[in-house]
């Protein structure tokens, strides 16, 4: 498998409109920190209107898909760019969370944008990293 450096030196940004079908899928998560597990996958489907993202680590399921009455419900919305959308995963952080947590995620700690395009000759999506690709930092949670 090619690295993520390789891998971002060979992303192509995808041209032309793009339909919310084009959003949805199951994707592997190849670059999450916190999830080590080459079997993880990540879910975009429409539910109830809107684009939702959910997951399946091996260890837990999270995100509408599996619980749709749960209050995880990370969503994509567009933006005025037709392969970028942006998402929080502010619905994560469990209410117990430590305060300090809670205040990096007010402050956008888990708000990115992505970008569709494609690596290697694979439709991929490209997060662009903490705080809206600003960095900064992250108590991580657990």
């Amino acid at each position: 498998m090619a690295t993520k450096e390789e891998m971002m030196a060979d992303f192509k940004p995808t041209e032309g409109e793009i339909s919310d079908a084009d959003w949805c899928g199951s994707l592997k998560d190849l670059f999450s920190p916190d999830d080590k597990n080459p079997d993880s996958r990540r879910f975009i489907d429409m539910i109830d209107g809107n684009m939702s993202v959910s997951a399946d680590t091996g260890g837990e399921q999270w995100g509408k898909k599996f619980n749709p009455e749960g209050t995880v419900n990370p969503t994509l919305t567009a933006t005025d760019v037709p392969n970028a959308r942006k998402t929080n995963f502010a619905s994560k952080i469990p209410a117990d969370a430590p305060e300090e947590l809670k205040k990096q995620v007010a402050e956008g700690a888990l708000t990115f944008t992505l970008v569709m395009g494609t690596s290697m000759g694979k439709k991929v999506l490209k997060f662009n990293g903490l705080y809206d690709g600003k960095g900064g930092p992250f108590l991580p949670a657990g």
